[in-house]
């Protein structure tokens, strides 16, 4: 094993220039590959978080409901099941929400009082509710003394499900074509590395060198190239998404918890396969220019 790592390593240093392309390139296939699935990753994670948070139920009462009847519609909605949280809305509250939400156009409200906007009951039911119990639960609320309308979110969570499927369709897609593209670039890239090395090849032949002893070492070289440019690729990476996300953590706080580097496991599988890139593009482009022995 002394013997391949030591070839291996006189290999590359004997064609550093090669040597130098071939880890670019094997650097670029892996570096676009992270990508595309720390973004495809994110995504799925964003919009899977969105669709299982459950459905919201907005509860309007009429600006001359009583008193009472808030109350009573508010604690029985509170104690119901499949009910995860409730939270009553005054018409203030919701003034300054809707304040906050215009910042810059805020004076848009001036001259108008909060008990223009009716008082409500926000409710998160669990996403598993059937559609037809969903459905059955809204007009009794609706049928509430005081209520003047119920809206739910139930379509909004249907379209988050469509989302989890065209996301994992499109990380697919794009996951095809940047293995596609990174055969082909690296194929390429270690077949003009062979032609460098042709004399080295020669020379073994001369020499009697058959089996692992005459292609082993230039494939171990692959793969330590292909280790070598996949840290490379990840740790750009890392970078890249510290440099990115940092920010959008701070501007939009709810989508900050669902932003992630990749996992130990993918971190895993991108090295592997930028490994499998050098060592399976080095045997290619050594079969291309010579002969196996």
């Amino acid at each position: 094993m002394e013997y391949y790592f030591r070839r291996a390593l006189d290999s590359i240093k004997a064609s550093p220039a090669a040597s130098r392309v071939a880890v670019a390139s094997i650097a670029a296939s892996v570096l676009f590959a992270g990508a595309v699935l720390l973004v495809s990753s994110n995504a799925y994670r964003m919009v899977a978080r969105w669709a299982a948070a459950g459905i919201d139920v907005s509860i309007f009462f009429a600006t001359d409901a009583a008193e009472a009847d808030i109350v009573a519609a508010k604690n029985g909605v509170a104690t119901e099941s499949a009910v995860i949280e409730s939270r009553y809305v005054s018409p203030e509250d919701a003034w300054q929400f809707l304040s906050d939400s215009l910042d810059r156009s805020a004076q848009l409200l001036a001259g108008m009082e909060p008990s223009v906007l009716p008082a409500s009951v926000e409710v998160k039911l669990e996403s598993s509710l059937g559609e037809e119990e969903l459905r059955a639960r809204l007009e009794r609320w609706r049928a509430l003394p005081g209520v003047s309308d119920v809206q739910s979110s139930r379509s909004l969570v249907g379209s988050g499900t469509g989302a989890l499927d065209v996301v994992r369709w499109v990380a697919w897609a794009l996951g095809v074509l940047t293995l596609a593209a990174s055969v082909i670039i690296v194929a390429s890239t270690f077949q003009l590395a062979a032609y460098t090395r042709r004399e080295e090849m020669n020379l073994l032949r001369l020499v009697g060198a058959v089996g692992p002893v005459y292609w082993g070492p230039i494939v171990l070289a692959g793969f330590l190239e292909g280790v070598a440019a996949s840290a490379i690729a990840l740790a750009l990476l890392f970078l890249v998404f510290a440099g990115v996300a940092m920010p959008i953590g701070s501007q939009l706080p709810v989508v900050a918890d669902a932003l992630a580097f990749l996992g130990p496991r993918q971190c895993l599988v991108l090295a592997l396969w930028g490994a499998a890139l050098g060592g399976g593009g080095s045997a290619l482009g050594m079969w291309r220019v010579s002969q196996w022995r």
